[in-house]
């Protein structure tokens, strides 16, 4: 459909094998972030309801919406769709590829698709790889001159993630005609319109909600530990096989100084390509320096990294390099040891402290594995709160933080109802509200400090009880 050529078994074996890697993973609830559960909790009330609630601003309402539909199917059908948009996000990286003439487009569709960070959040209910899918159709399309189709793909991404719309800025620049101004409005209109439009159409039960104020994003407590920014920027993403081999990957195309602008494995790549690419990644750089909290924020990147080298790199380098980016999602994890947000680790991992907190480098587990033990740790201990919330006093208020979203989910799920009452924070006047009303305020672990960041108090402990 999408190809000329007549052997499609390659593409066929690419999707199933990304489709199937998932599906060890997406058994364990709805994943390790708080945003997952977040999503499952607000597709809840939106079903209940009947008004679209955000998981959280500006909102993703494209994902969100088709969740709340789904309600009640359980975190493997969810997960399972986030697992289904990976493959797809593969399939279409390939895509691309194939239409540059790259020559080892199967190998670099495969490092993109276990690339660690792109690896975990293909497995559990996130809008990473949802918003990925249509960026990387959009850019299929605009490579094959289909510009509406374009952008009706790109303002669908837009629905999942709003930042998906810088991505019309490198776009127009691979099209861009240098002696045809007209030409180039043109196909600037037929990007935009459809992008705007599908966008619009997407945010339209946010905007009759909120109108213009929907238009902002949290950024709850100060700017993390610059150790913690740069470890999600780099071992995050890539793991620390895949970082360590781009350092010595771009060490290694810098002594080469090729100064030729022939690829060994592209026939069919233009220098506009080379120069989007270079600011797709300064681009979204910019954006997670400003709200450095996940490893995904950078997934945009990926592909185009992945481009860069499969330029600059022979055959050989470039093989190597995408073994190495996907041994790199198996081996060599960096983790917390925190025993209730933690990963589990083998009796080879080394400990030691950064920023305070106590983190392992295990050689024979990787992140994928990591990631899953995180989130079944997490899922054991909300259990645990749950079932000890029963038993305590109905005056009972539980600081719950990142917590909450995931208590509330399991609650639904495994219906009960704790005879407490749950809150994600609470500033200090309504503490003090509760206490004169009789009740106890309780707090889950580190939460009293996250609680004080989060209103600029230093009240919290004074108020509260451990839980």
């Amino acid at each position: 459909m999408f190809l000329k050529s007549n052997n499609h078994l390659p593409l066929f074996l690419l999707f199933l094998i990304v489709f199937l890697s998932r599906l060890p993973f997406i058994s364990a609830g709805y994943g390790v972030e708080e945003d997952s559960w977040g999503i499952a909790l607000a597709a809840f009330h939106t079903k209940m309801s009947g008004i679209y609630e955000p998981s959280r601003f500006p909102g993703h309402p494209v994902q969100e919406l088709v969740y709340s539909a789904l309600w009640g199917s359980g975190p493997v059908v969810y997960n399972i769709l986030t697992a289904f948009f990976s493959s797809i996000a593969a399939l279409f990286f390939a895509f691309i590829l194939k239409h540059f003439n790259f020559r080892c487009y199967f190998l670099a569709a495969l490092a993109f698709a276990f690339t660690p960070v792109v690896y975990i959040s293909s497995s559990y209910t996130i809008d990473f790889m949802w918003s990925e899918a249509f960026v990387l159709m959009s850019f299929y399309f605009l490579l094959r001159n289909r510009l509406v189709l374009s952008g009706v793909l790109l303002g669908l991404a837009v629905g999942c993630r709003i930042t998906c719309g810088v991505m019309i800025i490198p776009f127009m620049m691979i099209i861009w005609q240098i002696n045809d101004l007209k030409m180039n409005f043109k196909s600037l209109l037929k990007i935009s319109i459809p992008m705007a439009l599908t966008a619009l159409v997407a945010f339209l039960p946010v905007i009759i909600q909120f109108g213009s104020s929907f238009f902002m994003y949290y950024d709850q407590f100060p700017y993390p530990p610059m150790t913690k920014v740069l470890y999600k920027m780099t071992i995050g993403v890539f793991g620390l096989i895949g970082i360590i081999t781009i350092c010595i990957f771009l060490i290694y195309i810098l002594i080469r100084k090729r100064t030729t602008i022939d690829s060994e494995l592209f026939s069919g790549l233009n220098k506009r390509v080379i120069y989007a690419s270079v600011l797709i990644i300064i681009l979204y750089l910019i954006s997670y320096f400003r709200l450095p909290q996940k490893s995904g924020y950078l997934i945009p990147v990926i592909p185009f990294v992945i481009i860069l080298f499969g330029y600059y790199l022979n055959a050989r380098a470039f093989k190597i390099f995408c073994c190495l980016l996907i041994a790199s999602s198996f081996f060599c994890s960096i983790n917390l040891t925190d025993k209730l947000r933690g990963a589990a680790y083998s009796d080879l991992a080394l400990k030691f402290s950064v920023s305070g907190q106590e983190v392992f480098f295990d050689p024979v587990s990787g992140p994928v594995f990591s990631d899953l033990s995180k989130r079944v740790q997490k899922m054991q201990y909300t259990d645990e709160v749950i079932e000890k919330a029963l038993l305590l006093n109905p005056k009972t208020v539980i600081i719950s933080g990142w917590w909450y979203n995931e208590i509330m989910v399991t609650m639904i799920e495994e219906k009960q109802q704790a005879t407490v009452v749950f809150e994600p924070y609470i500033p200090e006047q309504k503490m003090k509200e509760y206490i004169q009303n009789g009740y106890s305020i309780l707090y889950l672990p580190e939460q009293n400090i996250y609680n004080d960041l989060m209103y600029k108090i230093h009240s919290t402990e004074l108020l509260t009880v451990p839980f």
